[in-house]
């Protein structure tokens, strides 16, 4: 066995404070005397170094936790080797240790650092031969490593630290060499449990020639460097003019605008501003040899483009244009101010990805986080054109703005391909897009500006570039699924220089896999599907960051690279590196170079020829030079009848799609002559006659839409271009097009058909509604019916009201009556009292007539807002009856509550000691001013869980008078103040009264309103946390406080609330983030999140984020719950200058249990939470699998039983995860197996492995092993005796198992079985519900039951 593999093979990560009875001891020199190898005399006695990459060692203290908040030292003592804290990791050399004796058969250390196999790593040596070896894994945080010296006994060794590597992580962490006289065995550090292997770059920080040769790219194909610093900085966008020059853009100013009004800086800061560059290769050697600067000074630049005679310039809050001169390449004027209100609130999320499009227009993308509302300068406020994500464009002539397409989250890449389809990327939500005009797509955050747009078009994408559940759980852990979830940059290749295969695929940049990934898209229906291809550049370097990437001339492609050590968006100018940036070159070896062009010189013949080039680059760019002759009046008269000629003789279709592109922006694509054309060419052809006679505002329009759609071989695009037209077109002609539309069955399960009809039918379900009503009606297509109801009951007038209850009482389908029913709900949400319709009685009959049992009970809800006095009292039988299904009595008390019955109040007081309806009684009775809801709320507070608690503190915060029993229960220490979180401290104090807030006062303290005194509290918590000195936080602990104080409203790994902001991918490593948002939320609120005092007529106070209000209901989003009131409700009404996320969490925590908090949220994957007290009734909940983890075809609850089953059996161990990890517990449960010969366990303290095994303590089941304690994948059977004797086969046995410390008991049907002390045994671990291996089987669990001990 090699040194290596022997490394491998005793690796044993441990916690670096080992057991106190196995600390082991130093070993001793020749001289007798013990060695420095702990390096505790604080210099490197005993040590001689070569080189320079251990000079100034050894480091006292954590370093490395105040620098990067996601690792810590983890040394032992004072003094350790840290290889990168004093030079990074450039410096090169080694540290030998004086050579001593083997007297004990074992030996550990600590090795943190680089996880080069050879080059940063500590070496074990005996003679010349090194025995041993081991290396970092590429984190600072060092771990234990055991070593088995028993074949080296009483033999001379030493150790040797190597530091060989100069690139990323080129540097190794050592500490604290021991004997121990047995294998040593040490608790295992808490790690996260993460989607993969971790990824590994091999190099960070290169040079630019060298980060160019480091790259992988296939055979064929090689990159070479364009430029790079100090030529080029900060490289954020570039674009490609007529002459194959780069015009790139330098961002300094991200990512803080500069505060100076205009968009350039003042003279004194204009050094600071963002510049525009020209590079140029006037010798095509694939590098520039001329730099020029057009401008600089400027302010937040995140877009641009050039033609006609100028410069396209996005610059939040502007859109502008700068005029060029050609001779100086310098602007020929001051910049011109085309559009203003261009948000930056998110200063990477703004107007980005400039692209001409194929009719002339300039596209560009906008992201989701960033509000904008655009228009001209002095454009009235009502009178601009919001956006918040999606597409827009801008026509440069016209100069018309338009939001071409609405969503998805922050896109940074836009292009479009042979047919003139755009599309986009995106990060976080699924990546891939295809955007078509009038579409609304799913956003990452916030709705359509359209309440009525009711769902929204997907993604095209198979398949997603991060690995696991969620997003941002995958960063660094997505190597072999694309590299993560982050891109920039969308380049659709048709430069026809690279071979065929690549032609027309969709290129884009994975920011946190450092690469390029490719997706191939084929069409499907009115649409395509995007899938997965190979990686096409692999970066190999952790800095790379490619941004943008266009083909150009000699049909290969340029790259931008911001180039830094840090990927995510960071608000602190300080965090980023501004002296790196490239610009790369991606070249096969058959393509040609080119030089000395200028597209500008040619003829318009020439450009019209240049139509039918191989590489579109040419086409693109001879397209807009003839728009701009056409638009200055300069284009020769023959050039429209050669584009007719190529229109109407050419046999590619995408070189006649590229002459109808030219025809149109040249101004000659509307005329008889070419509608003939077209009205005979492919599906393609008649798209863009559709879309550009559209463009032109032809009055041929919908008539060529009607014949197109009269033709029976109508194609799904087809259908697409005129559904995106209908908009646009008058009234009167709508109708007669929809209708045909909605009549074709394959167009429901279309990807985009469905969804553009409604976007086009919405707008006359108020001007029309009976026509559209009946239109939806008779059409195919479901979701647009069920669409049109709702949209006609929120008009909620009478008339919309009686219309569809004459609707579902003459319908024919239970579909239509259920499609009414919801148009009907959604009229009558958040109203009460509403006059009866006509022919309510029929309908109501049809709807009772219905097998559905949901459908007859949300009709009865109905029939109580119409004022059924009989509806009522069937309801309240309901809810009492507690032998009636649970589902129809939660239904039944959601319709009284909702109706504000005066009767409910007390039912739902007695419903508090049902578990089934306990939470949505409490939530009701909030609703009703009832005298007799605190003392009910508190006679059961002890038998709530967790969760319930939170319900019953906030019922009991929504009155004052509740507030003042809420406040004395509190001084009675009836409810703990810790119960209550800091949203609510801060409502109560909302109510301004003077007994309430001298109750808070005496409980909580006075809040703290200076910004001064914040900043110092911020400042003196970052003090502690960064403290070494300080106890280990402790991340189990930090997800329990995180469940109670935050998860509510937010996202952390797939697990919580949508009302804040989701924090997985937040910036959570660093410290200044996280208590910034935490202690100061109010310092930056972003639209979506402001709250809102709602004061009800009923004196309720809510306070919610008001996500819409339509038709005079608004729809408001609680910390708990989502309420929609009425407008007449509401006595008042006034946005909060605070945060929804409350300043006060220091009063609901202690100091031990923030810091544990706040090392949680810096994990970089989920960890269980700490079992306690107040979380332990929440073990499972006896209706589903929250807070377990599992395979769900093999586990599933029935009957509140948990049920482990295989009817196959299985090849291996499979086992059922809880979220929580215990130490000191009993858990108490029933358990039975069958058949008995069969094998089943419960895992407590316990760790899952990555193959799906767990590792720690199993109380036994199974025919031999009843009662047994066993260590699985460890030590094995541990207790032998077990309780065979005391089950009962194939019945239901009681099961209990305890475990204090070592000290593990077993009982069996109330007999102790196994009674075992054990100090190797682990002590925290997660609980495991085992199916073993073998054939079929069935185990089923029930009463489950846990306590935590102290």
């Amino acid at each position: 066995m090699n040194s290596l593999i022997l490394s491998l093979a005793l690796l044993a990560p441990a916690q670096p404070k080992t057991d106190p009875n196995d600390i082991g001891v130093l070993p001793v020199g020749t001289d007798g005397k013990t060695l420095n190898l702990d390096f505790e005399t604080g210099n490197l006695k005993d040590w001689t170094a070569e080189g320079e990459a251990f000079k100034g060692q050894p480091i006292k203290g954590d370093t490395v936790f105040p620098r990067r908040n996601d690792n810590r030292s983890r040394h032992q003592g004072q003094f350790w080797i840290g290889g990168y804290e004093k030079l990074g990791d450039k410096p090169t050399g080694t540290l030998t240790s004086a050579p001593f004796k083997v007297t004990h058969p074992w030996a550990s250390f600590l090795v943190g650092g680089g996880s080069h196999t050879l080059d940063t790593c500590v070496e074990i040596v005996s003679g010349k031969d090194v025995i041993f070896r081991a290396t970092g894994t590429d984190e600072e945080d060092m771990r234990r490593v055991s070593v088995d010296l028993t074949k080296f006994k009483d033999k001379v060794i030493f150790v040797r630290v190597v530091d060989k590597d100069a690139g990323g992580w080129g540097h190794i962490n050592f500490d604290d060499f021991r004997f121990h006289e047995k294998k040593p065995s040490f608790p295992e550090r808490p790690k996260a449990e993460l989607p993969g292997v971790a990824d590994a770059y091999k190099h960070a920080g290169l040079k630019p020639l060298d980060a160019a040769k480091a790259m992988t790219v296939p055979d064929g194909f090689s990159v070479t460097l364009f430029a790079g610093e100090p030529d080029v900085h900060q490289p954020v966008a570039f674009c490609i003019d007529h002459r194959g020059r780069l015009w790139v853009v330098e961002a300094y100013v991200y990512p803080r605008r500069n505060p100076a009004k205009g968009p350039i800086l003042p003279e004194k800061d204009k050094a600071l501003g963002d510049k525009i560059l020209i590079f140029e290769d006037t010798d095509g050697d694939g590098k520039f040899d001329k730099r020029t600067v057009f401008m600089e000074g400027l302010n937040l630049v995140s877009g641009i483009e050039v033609g006609f005679g100028g410069v396209w310039i996005g610059a939040a809050p502007y859109f502008l244009f700068v005029p060029h001169d050609e001779k100086t390449d310098k602007p020929a004027g001051e910049p011109k101010i085309l559009l203003d209100g261009w948000g930056y609130q998110d200063t990477h999320e703004t107007l980005n990805s400039f692209i001409w499009g194929p009719d002339g227009w300039l596209y560009g993308c906008h992201g989701v986080f960033t509000h904008s509302r655009v228009g001209k300068p002095g454009t009235p406020d009502n009178q601009r054109a919001p956006i918040n994500a999606g597409i827009w464009r801008y026509h440069p002539t016209k100069h018309v703005f338009e939001v071409f397409a609405r969503g998805t989250s922050n896109p940074w890449g836009l292009d479009y391909n042979a047919t003139g389809d755009f599309f986009i990327e995106a990060c976080v939500i699924p990546h891939m897009w295809h955007i078509i005009q009038g579409g609304r797509y799913m956003r990452q955050a916030g709705t359509d500006f359209n309440p009525y747009t009711y769902d929204d078009i997907k993604t095209i994408a198979v398949h997603r570039h991060y690995a696991g559940a969620n997003p941002h759980g995958g960063n660094g852990r997505s190597d072999s699924v694309g590299g993560g979830h982050a891109h920039a940059g969308l380049m659709c290749y048709q430069g026809g220089a690279w071979p065929k295969e690549y032609h027309g695929k969709l290129f884009m940049g994975n920011l946190h896999g450092h690469r390029i990934n490719v997706d191939v898209v084929t069409p499907k229906g009115s649409g395509y599907v995007a899938d997965r291809n190979p990686d096409f550049l692999l970066t190999n370097d952790k800095w790379a960051i490619p941004l943008a990437l266009r083909s150009g001339p000699d049909g290969n492609a340029y790259l931008i690279d911001w180039y830094d050590q840090q990927i995510c968006h960071l608000n602190q100018p300080e965090k980023w590196d501004r002296t790196n940036g490239r610009i790369y070159k991606i070249s096969h070896k058959d393509a040609k170079p080119v030089k000395n062009l200028d597209l500008s010189k040619a003829t318009d013949d020439e450009l019209v020829k240049y139509q039918l080039h191989e590489n579109d680059w040419y086409a693109r760019t001879a397209r807009r030079l003839l728009q701009e002759r056409a638009a200055a009046g300069a284009l020769t008269a023959p050039t429209r009848t050669e584009l007719v000629k190529v229109l109407s003789e050419h046999k590619d279709e995408a070189i006649r799609l590229r002459a109808l592109w030219a025809l149109h922006v040249s101004g000659g694509a509307d005329n008889d002559s070419v509608i003939a054309v077209l009205n005979k060419g492919s599906e393609q052809m008649r798209v863009w006659a559709v879309q550009l006679l559209t463009e032109a505002n032809s009055p041929q329009v919908a008539a060529v839409c009607k014949s197109y759609l009269n033709d029976q071989v109508s194609a799904p695009v087809v259908r697409r271009a005129v559904a995106s037209a209908v908009p646009k077109l008058a009234a009167e002609e709508r109708w007669e097009l929809l209708a045909k539309l909605v009549s074709h069955t394959e167009d429901a399960t279309d990807h985009n058909l469905s969804y553009l009809y409604w976007y086009a039918l919405e707008p006359l379900c108020a001007e029309n509604p009976a026509k559209a009503l009946a239109l939806a009606a008779g059409g195919k297509i479901p979701f647009v019916l069920q669409s049109a109801t709702r949209r006609v009951g929120a008009l909620g007038t009478p008339e919309a009201f009686d219309l569809l209850t004459k609707s579902l009482a003459e319908a024919k389908t239970e579909e239509q009556r259920v499609a009414y029913l919801h148009g009907l709900q959604e009229g009558a949400k958040g109203k009460r009292a509403l006059p009866m319709p006509k022919d309510w009685g029929a309908a109501f009959e049809a709807l009772m007539k219905s097998p559905d049992t949901g459908v007859r009970q949300q009709s009865l809800g109905l029939a109580v807002v119409f004022g059924d006095k009989n509806a009522l009292g069937t309801l309240r039988k309901v809810l009492t009856d507690a032998k009636a299904d649970s589902a129809a009595r939660l239904a039944a008390l959601t319709v009284l509550v909702d109706a504000k019955d005066a009767e409910t109040a007390p039912l739902l007081q007695v419903a508090l000691a049902d578990k089934n309806l306990r939470t949505a009684a409490l939530r009701g009775l909030a609703a009703f001013d009832d005298a007799k809801t605190p003392a009910a709320i508190l006679a059961q507070y002890a038998n709530f869980n967790l969760a319930e608690k939170r319900d019953a503190v906030a019922t009991l915060a929504a009155r004052a008078g509740f507030a003042k029993e809420l406040m004395n229960a509190i001084a009675d220490k009836k409810i703990p103040a810790t119960d209550v979180p800091a949203e609510i401290v801060r409502q109560l104090r909302g109510y301004q009264d003077a007994a309430i807030d001298k109750r808070i006062a005496d409980l909580w303290g006075v809040v703290r309103e200076s910004p001064e005194e914040r900043k110092k509290l911020i400042a003196s918590w970052k003090s502690k946390l960064t403290n070494a000195a300080m106890p280990a936080p402790d991340v189990n602990l930090g997800r329990t406080v995180f469940a109670k104080t935050c998860m509510q409203c937010h996202t952390l790994y797939a697990v919580g609330g949508k009302v804040g902001p989701e924090i997985t991918g937040a910036n959570r490593s660093n410290i200044d983030y996280l208590l910034e948002n935490i202690l100061d939320p109010s310092a930056v609120i972003p639209k979506e999140y402001a709250a809102t005092r709602i004061v009800l007529t009923d004196d309720r106070v809510v306070t919610g984020i008001v996500k819409s209000e339509v038709n005079g209901v608004l729809t408001v989003l609680t910390e708990r719950e989502t309420l929609t009131i009425s407008s007449k409700d509401v006595a008042s009404s006034k946005a909060s200058e605070l945060s929804m996320m409350p300043e006060d969490i220091l009063k609901q925590t202690s100091e031990y249990e923030f810091r544990s908090l706040i090392a949680y949220l810096q994990t970089n994957g989920q960890v269980p939470l700490l079992a306690t007290a107040d979380n332990a009734k929440d073990f499972f909940n006896g209706k589903d699998l929250t807070g377990w983890d599992g395979d769900d075809g093999l586990w599933a609850v029935d009957n509140g039983e948990i049920v482990g089953k295989s009817t196959t059996g299985l090849k291996k161990n499979t086992f059922l995860k809880s979220h929580a990890a215990v130490e000191n517990f009993k858990l108490s449960l029933k358990v039975k197996l069958a058949p008995n010969k069969e094998n089943s366990g419960i895992q407590f303290r316990s760790v899952p492995l990555p193959d799906g095994e767990m590792r720690g303590p199993q109380a036994d089941i199974g025919a031999g092993w009843w009662g047994k304690l066993y260590e699985e994948s460890g030590r094995g059977l541990l207790a032998k005796e077990g309780g065979e004797r005391f089950v009962k086969p194939d019945e239901w046995n009681d099961y209990v198992v305890e475990a204090v410390g070592g000290h593990v008991k077993i009982w069996i049907n109330g007999n102790l079985c196994t009674d075992y002390t054990d100090d190797k045994l682990a002590r925290r671990g997660v609980v495991g519900l085992q199916l073993h291996s073998g054939g079929p089987l069935e185990v089923r669990f029930k009463d489950i039951k846990l306590e935590v001990l102290k």
